[in-house]
């Protein structure tokens, strides 16, 4: 098997598009502002280039409640009960994730049309299998970096400054979000020059940041009480464990939707090193797995949660990454917490 490295170019790529009219843009389950940002802004790229293509984007594993207003015209859909994409493409392109495990759903899917599959990703880790066609950009803050620079190769253009409006909106909602709003430590001066490109194309900055921050449900509100309610400190403090299960998230009355972005929370303990949060999730098949989200502190001492998440099958960067494990949250907790600190002791 191939390693999971660039082998292409976005050249490259959009060359192998060009006079495809039926192109799928998937992401990963559960999606979030890069994932959805990186998708609609290809999405909408590539039928801007073309008057008769028809690209699409198509989720599963839920969606955020401000979905639909971001993305306005651009088609899209959300699949709900294992149900598939309802097209036959000449191309596939797999934004912001390259893991089998992240696709879900959509995994079998996706193998059975691996000719036609690109993927665009920016993690550390992934499946080289999923696609014959990578572009990893592991240097890269957001997934929306590169989707970005295809996005002007495909529409002729320089820089993200003459980027329409609507596009540039999608690609800035995937650079601040998965910054944490410029706030992480992946931020560095590419983001902020391409983030003033942007905001020159139009972006209003106010105006995103309340649609994906300030558009929550009450129920994302009582089911992050749950989560915080949950919270347990370990290893002198310095690691932060919170947990959701099933039946939290009902009292909540949450969907899925609403549990995304707790693991951060933990890091505001000034002691804490590694936050974490376990979250119950239902598999095909019926039975409980647990779904682990980390974030670190960057500086002094950081623990690498990549690493953490590798011993798990998991991945990411080295201040945010995850997996997923076929154990009840009582049993995932402590593999977690011996696992977290394994790598802290190996840091040293």
């Amino acid at each position: 098997m191939s390693s999971w490295e660039t082998n292409t170019t976005l050249d490259e790529i959009a060359a192998f598009l060009e006079g495809k009219e039926r192109i799928a843009v998937l992401t990963h389950a559960r999606v979030d502002g890069d994932a959805v940002g990186s998708s609609l802004a290809l999405v909408r790229s590539l039928n801007r280039a073309s008057k008769t293509r028809r690209a699409s984007a198509w989720y599963v594993g839920g969606a955020p409640n401000w979905l639909d207003q971001l993305a306005g015209d651009a088609p899209h859909h959300v699949l709900d009960g294992g149900k598939l994409p309802e097209v036959e493409p000449d191309a596939v392109v797999v934004v912001d994730t390259g893991s089998w495990g992240q696709l879900d759903a959509l995994a079998d899917w996706v193998r059975a049309r691996h000719d036609i599959t690109s993927v665009i990703d920016h993690h550390l880790q992934g499946d080289p299998d999923v696609a014959p066609r990578l572009f990893i950009a592991k240097t890269c803050a957001a997934a929306a970096q590169p989707v970005c620079e295809l996005a002007l190769d495909l529409l002729g253009l320089k820089n993200a400054s003459e980027l329409p409006t609507s596009i540039a909106e999608l690609i800035y909602t995937g650079l601040a979000t998965d910054t944490g709003w410029f706030r992480h430590s992946n931020v560095n001066a590419e983001v902020f020059d391409l983030a003033g490109q942007l905001l020159r194309a139009g972006v209003d900055h106010t105006k995103m940041m309340a649609l994906v921050e300030m558009n929550d449900r009450p129920a994302r509100l009582r089911v992050m009480a749950e989560a915080l309610g949950s919270l347990e400190l370990h290893d002198r403090d310095r690691i932060a464990v919170m947990s959701l299960t099933r039946e939290a998230i009902h009292r909540a009355q949450a969907g899925s939707s609403d549990t995304g972005g707790f693991s951060d929370l933990g890091l505001k303990i000034s002691t804490v090193r590694v936050s974490a949060i376990l979250t119950e999730v239902e598999t095909a098949h019926e039975t409980v797995a647990t779904k682990i989200s980390l974030r670190s502190k960057s500086g002094p001492n950081m623990i690498d949660v990549n690493q953490v998440a590798r011993m798990l099958d998991g991945g990411g960067h080295a201040n945010a990454a995850g997996a997923r494990i076929g154990l009840p949250i009582e049993q995932a907790k402590p593999v977690l917490i011996d696992a977290i600190m394994q790598v802290e002791r190996q840091s040293k």
